[in-house]
């Protein structure tokens, strides 16, 4: 499965993958498990290099990438980490607010606050507050604690290798 998305796409467009992605996910369970499906795939024709090609200093010191590239790169297969992995069965659980949450207000003001206000010296504490803004607006939109835990997680992963010790 390749998304639709051409092979001249590299990780230098990372917005364009986040959201071809992520307009996936958004569609049904089925779709969700065909895109975890192919990132184990993604995972395993990368090999050794993952982790380098997933380290979010790597896209960032790269001259290829801007910023924001780099962070929805990044974010893009972090999260997928999480949301295949150990959240899997809390995507499937809670698939019914999972597929329209990140096209809501809420979510898109969490990660508004995130963008203009993350920078070099208080990464770590944005991430950190981050996730607890998009644990409170899962659980409120669903009235499901789990649903929180999904959201702050799946944020939280992204980052865990640059901000070990966050938690949700």
């Amino acid at each position: 499965m390749n998304f639709g998305l051409n092979s001249s796409i590299t990780y230098s467009n990372g917005s364009d993958i986040f959201s071809t992605i992520q307009n996936y996910m958004n569609m049904n369970t089925t779709e969700l498990n065909k895109v975890c499906k192919a990132r184990t795939n993604f995972y395993h024709c990368l090999g050794h290099s993952h982790f380098t090609c997933m380290n979010l200093h790597t896209r960032l010191q790269s001259n290829n990438t801007d910023s924001s590239n780099g962070f929805d790169y990044v974010r893009t297969f972090r999260s997928l980490e999480w949301i295949c992995g150990g959240g899997l069965r809390d995507a499937n659980n809670q698939f019914t607010s999972f597929g329209s949450f990140s096209n809501s207000t809420v979510y898109q003001g969490c990660m508004t606050s995130f963008n203009q206000t993350a920078t070099t010296s208080n990464f770590c504490s944005s991430v950190q507050a981050t996730g607890n803004c998009l644990s409170s607006a899962n659980s409120n939109s669903t009235g499901q604690a789990a649903a929180g835990r999904f959201g702050c997680e799946s944020f939280r992963y992204t980052f865990n290798k640059a901000c070990p010790g966050l938690q949700c």
